[in-house]
């Protein structure tokens, strides 16, 4: 497996170039770039503007294998109202786009949302729509869809994750696991070893089951996550790609939290 960060993980105060370096310097293999995210690509970055980017990671020995763009919250793919629905698929076509110009492999998506106003299975049927029309983009420029497991009240399950991928019909979609994110209501292995070769990447960060909310979430090897139950069922299914650590900077130093982040990565994968 390969390592890499989430730049979220830097302080806002850091240019984007020094979290290019620093993460270099920690050891990582490879970034998930944030569209719209601080000093990071924008949806309306020029090519040239993107080329640089791809080059300055490449200089350093990086690759971006994954990119995210969290205006898919705003303009969620269930939504209620069509035209934030097709707001969503033109946010996410350009990002597809984007990161086609990076030399992505894949693009993080939420699904959607369920929520008192967004009915289950119309969230169902809205998000699967809007995948398959996503999912042509993403063969056309060759950077695939990473569907991942949130707080969204959708797709609770690994069997619905994995009927839904199905019904996608598409090579072009695939899971983006986050193994803290199940924590509060399900168990990482079970969905790894369900899922199977339909995670084409997975995020990293640890949850405490005594702390509820958000609060609980934390730091690799601080929380809940059976680190051991989790290497064991990557290795079964021959998981070879890249584990992201999908975590914010410490409080105080924060330019330093790359270091400690890799460094525990490795030992909770025994990588």
């Amino acid at each position: 497996m390969k390592l890499a960060v989430n730049l979220s993980l830097f302080p806002a105060s850091v240019p984007f170039e020094e979290r290019l370096r620093m993460s270099a310097e920690a050891g990582c293999q490879g970034v998930e770039v944030n569209i719209e995210g601080e000093g990071e690509p924008r949806l309306n970055s020029s090519d040239k503007e993107l080329a640089d980017v791809k080059r300055k990671a490449t200089d350093l020995g990086l690759e971006i294998p994954s990119i995210h763009c969290g205006l898919h919250w705003k303009y969620t793919l269930t939504d209620p109202d069509p035209a934030v629905r097709e707001k969503g698929i033109e946010v996410l076509s350009r990002s597809l786009e984007i990161g086609a110009a990076l030399g992505a492999k894949l693009l993080l998506v939420v699904p959607g949302v369920v929520n008192r106003d967004v009915a289950y299975d119309d969230a169902y049927q809205r998000a699967l729509d809007g995948i398959r029309k996503l999912a042509e983009k993403a063969a056309s420029v060759g950077v695939a869809i990473g569907v991942e497991n949130v707080w969204n009240k959708f797709l609770l399950s690994p069997l619905e994750m994995k009927r839904f991928i199905e019904e996608a019909e598409s090579q072009w979609v695939g899971a983006y696991f986050d193994a803290g994110n199940i924590l509060a209501y399900g168990f990482p292995h079970h969905w790894i070893n369900i899922l199977g070769e339909a995670i084409r990447a997975v995020h990293v960060k640890d949850y405490r089951l005594d702390v509820p909310g958000f609060g609980g979430f934390t730091y690799l090897g601080q929380g809940d996550v059976p680190w051991d139950l989790v290497r064991e069922s990557l290795a079964g299914i021959g998981y070879t790609g890249y584990v992201t650590a999908e975590l914010p900077p410490y409080r105080y130093g924060g330019r330093e939290t790359v270091y400690d982040v890799v460094s525990s990565m490795r030992r909770v994968l025994g990588l």
